[in-house]
């Protein structure tokens, strides 16, 4: 019997790491990064309208600080993995990403337009040469079962690239009239349904059924490799169709007929291969993790589907609502489930200290993702274009903070003298 859990070695060897290091260590300078950027959106999301920005700059916190800095030390990570590939990226890696991203977040809400320039050309390199990195990883592994998984990564990797074009171009202010919406249209499928969504399903059909501790069904990772190719496709289809509509009459609603059948292609492959992970964490026993990756696998479903009913009907008054539920439903709720998996690996120094904080954070798992779903719902509610209550977005968006500082809280709490490393 050929699973994707029992074969595919998650936890790469040691490589010369000290006896009870963790594996993930090499993520921590990333991670620690990740959760700057989150304090701030936490603050943004808070204030309102009082900082730079507003509320709408909190998206590009999460984009740009939380998921770019993520996705770029785990599609590496788990690379090498599938690959055996030795080695990890130089220390300044996440330097240089962080000097990009802080350069466009500063260049954004001041408008200062060396900075916008500036750190996107930046960005965009530092991804390109990511992308290289994987390109070449993959084809030395010659033989690989799982390099298909490194290919889902250069896709979503290639995304991140055009939809940083398409940003630029907003922020530069080089597109205007139907251009400006389109190109935003565009952007926004590119850094989430692409950078974030592709990368999140390749990495899902393996790590999901390991953070719950179970296997996932024979032949899914089989299947997941052809589905997410074509899903592939059918996104980066999409994409440029989104942006070419700027042309406008009927042309530009012919564009959008057929991106929506790209959609729909991402969407039927996103769905299968969320329903065999949903499955297999679903029966196993419960984990700290495993409430988090189902409430993404049903999220992910129902936002992609969503998403080509609003394209197909040109209804574009409903994106910035499904734009919310794709960053916290799906994005934001993988990257905590991912968070409280490693936590005990990345802060536990002796057995008895991991086994501790696994502990904490198995107790409440279910009240917690229950809670974080509840928040998504309410916020979605309250940015809807048929509901604008302002109590009820404060309301929806305090219960995601609050439970994600609740789980931050459980898993750094201080350790007992004996445990602590």
């Amino acid at each position: 019997m050929s699973t994707t859990s029992s074969s595919l070695p998650v936890l790469r060897p040691g490589h010369g790491r000290p006896r009870g290091a963790s594996p993930f260590g090499s993520a921590a300078p990333s991670i620690l990064a990740a959760l700057v950027y989150a304090g701030a959106l936490v603050v943004w999301l808070v204030t309102g309208d009082a900082l730079p920005g507003g509320r709408p700059f909190a998206v590009h916190l999460f984009t740009l600080g939380v998921l770019t800095n993520l996705v770029l030390t785990f599609s590496e990570h788990f690379a090498r993995t599938v690959t055996r590939t030795a080695g990890e990226r130089s220390w300044w890696w996440p330097i240089v990403t962080n000097l990009g991203i802080l350069a466009v977040l500063v260049g954004l809400p001041t408008r200062w337009l060396p900075a916008l320039a500036g750190g996107a050309t930046l960005l965009i390199a530092v991804v390109f040469l990511a992308y290289v990195r994987l390109r070449r990883m993959r084809k030395a592994a010659v033989g690989a079962r799982f390099a298909w998984i490194v290919r889902i990564y250069e896709r979503a990797h290639g995304a991140f690239v055009h939809g940083a074009v398409f940003g630029a171009l907003i922020g530069v202010g080089l597109v205007s009239g139907s251009w400006f919406g389109t190109t935003r249209t565009a952007h926004l499928h590119a850094m989430v349904l692409g950078w974030g969504g592709l990368t999140l399903l390749a990495t899902l059909v393996f790590f999901g059924p390991t953070m719950a501790r179970t296997r996932i069904e024979p032949g899914a990772d089989d299947r997941s490799a052809r589905l997410l190719r074509h899903g592939a496709t059918g996104l980066s289809v999409a994409i440029l169709l989104l942006f070419l509509a700027g042309i406008g009459g009927t042309w530009g609603q012919v564009l959008n007929v057929v991106a929506a059948g790209g959609l729909t292609v991402y969407a039927a492959a996103a769905t299968l291969v969320c329903l065999p992970v949903a499955r297999a964490v679903r029966s196993a026993k419960l984990t700290a993790a495993r409430p988090l990756v189902l409430g993404v696998c049903l999220w992910f479903p129902v936002v992609v589907w969503a998403d080509v009913v609003v394209v197909l009907g040109s209804a574009w008054r409903w994106l910035d609502m499904l734009g919310v539920i794709a960053l916290t439903g799906v994005l934001a709720q993988a990257i905590l489930a991912t968070l409280v998996y490693l936590a005990p690996m990345l802060r536990g120094r002796t057995t008895d200290a991991r086994d501790t904080i696994r502990v904490r954070l198995e107790a409440g798992g279910r009240t917690r993702a229950v809670a974080v779903s509840l928040g998504v719902v309410l916020v979605a509610l309250a940015t809807s274009p048929l509901i604008s209550t302002p109590a009820l977005l404060g309301i929806g968006w305090g219960t995601v903070i609050l439970t994600v500082l609740l789980t931050l809280a459980t898993a750094l709490w201080p350790l007992p003298r004996a445990e602590a490393p």
